[in-house]
């Protein structure tokens, strides 16, 4: 019987990636507007009754790739070499560095469009967890990063929001534009003047 449940949770766990990838596939690679539960079902060949059982309704799924979008960013950022031996604005580097890569992945790009959805969709109850899920796991990281420096807690939460909202926003134009846009000078430039804001 131990056995079964076991088999039972893994074939959940399996049909719950199934599921998070094909809304993140269906999103990067046709919009989000054209990511339906019909879309969602037929990419991952799971039926959409199963999804609901699983998830809930459409939005449930969605904050489902928030979720794993959350997860994959903390990861990223915290598989960094020993930070310790690192100085303050090495730290400041590496980090806007690992955060503008991830922010172009699938997984986040996805995240992207369903914050711009948000907008024109609004769920309270969605809009509130994405939002608490992102400021607490972004807090996490940055405190990870540069924790053990003694900066003053407002200041290092209003650099955090400054750069988080910079990020989204290149990624955002970048989006729009009908070609792809590195950001390199205007990444250089976040590095600089994070530094210089935290007085490294």
């Amino acid at each position: 019987m131990q056995s079964q449940r076991r088999t039972q949770a893994e074939r959940s766990a399996s049909t719950r990636e199934r599921v998070i990838q094909a809304v993140v596939d269906c999103i990067v690679e046709e919009g989000i507007q054209n990511t339906t539960a019909a879309r969602i079902a037929k990419q991952s060949g799971v039926t959409w009754g199963a999804i609901a059982h699983q998830f809930g309704d459409k939005n449930s799924v969605f904050l489902a790739v928030v979720e794993r979008n959350l997860e994959l960013y903390s990861a990223d950022l915290e598989s960094a070499p020993s930070l310790k031996k690192l100085s303050p604005s090495q730290r400041v580097s590496v980090l806007v560095d690992r955060s503008w890569e991830h922010i172009n992945q699938p997984y986040s790009l996805a995240f992207t469009e369903i914050v711009l959805y948000g907008r024109s969709h609004p769920n309270e109850e969605l809009g509130a967890q994405r939002e608490k899920l992102t400021a607490k796991l972004t807090k996490e990281v940055w405190d990870y990063y540069f924790g053990d420096l003694e900066i003053e807690p407002a200041l290092l939460e209003k650099v955090r929001n400054l750069t988080s909202a910079t990020m989204l926003g290149m990624s955002i134009q970048g989006m729009l534009g009908p070609h792809k846009h590195s950001f390199r000078n205007e990444i250089a430039t976040l590095k600089e003047t994070v530094s210089h804001l935290l007085s490294f």
